[in-house]
């Protein structure tokens, strides 16, 4: 009854019950099947689980969904037992996942299996106008010759993006080719040669992005390196005609929700970060 997606139409059946659960924020099977680098196990009934691993050490990410008129009938257990035998294959003896703010029900089922709250991640939206942002000066797209420097202010500033949790940086290569998928451009502040700062966009729908991690050295905080490079973002979304910008940062980030909210992001959804053993 529990299969691991492949075709098309299995990722479609995925993109359909997470847009339904998240009416807000729907995805299409064509971004699933892009993004499959875990693994996608689908219950025919109405649910699904997505598997992968993740930059906490030791830890799987996991996601189960469940149409609500399918809840109650033993699908979200059915796939959560997947979902952990999916990380026992991996090596890996913890998982974490998002549960939406609110969400009583679904944050009950986790806390049953043995799952408690670690962190709030809250997502913000900024609506993109015709000319908004601008590139200044120190700020250019991400080419070949930056990669090296952009890695390592990634490996400099990915641990503080998942507080309380420790993220760690996947080897060169592997993040390479993750930071690539889906991503029609980046970003890097220079000082001289030297790359101090570096943010990442990523395509979610034919009108919204989505911001990754906008990491700036901390050597060279507090000079607006920050602002400047998700100005560049907003710059390269209002050109190519994209209408709205997601981005999503713990609750403890003071320093980047002040430069979200500083840049016109409005708080769109609230998330309750969950953890816990693989059983």
């Amino acid at each position: 009854m529990i299969r691991r997606a492949q075709a098309a139409e299995d990722f479609a059946f995925c993109a359909d019950v997470c847009s339904v659960v998240h009416p807000d924020n729907p995805v299409t099977g064509d971004l699933f099947a892009a993004r499959s680098t875990g693994a996608f196990l689908l219950h025919e009934a109405g649910g699904y689980a997505l598997v992968d691993t993740s930059s906490i050490p030791g830890t799987a990410f996991a996601m189960v969904r469940v149409r609500p008129e399918a809840r109650g009938a033993g699908i979200g257990a059915a796939v959560f037992e997947a979902a952990a035998a999916e990380a026992r294959t991996l090596g890996l003896g913890r998982m974490y996942g998002r549960v939406a703010g609110g969400d009583d029900e679904s944050l009950g089922f986790v806390e049953r299996r043995g799952f408690r709250e670690t962190g709030r991640d809250l997502t913000v939206m900024l609506e993109v106008r015709a000319a908004d942002g601008e590139v200044a000066d120190g700020i250019v797209e991400l080419g070949d010759e930056h990669l090296r420097g952009a890695y390592e202010v990634a490996a400099e500033c990915l641990p503080e993006m998942a507080l309380p949790q420790v993220a760690a940086i996947s080897p060169y290569d592997e993040w390479i080719r993750r930071e690539g998928e889906l991503s029609p451009v980046a970003f890097v502040a220079l000082d001289g040669a030297e790359v101090v700062g570096y943010a990442r966009l990523y395509t979610f729908s034919d009108k919204r992005l989505e911001n990754g991690l906008t990491a700036v050295r901390l050597s060279h905080r507090r000079r607006g390196l920050a602002i400047a490079l998700k100005r560049a973002q907003i710059a390269w979304a209002a050109e190519h005609g994209y209408t709205e910008i997601l981005t999503s940062t713990v609750a403890g980030n003071d320093a980047m929700r002040g430069v979200n909210e500083r840049l016109g992001y409005r708080l769109f959804s609230e998330e309750i970060v969950v953890e816990g053993p693989v059983p």
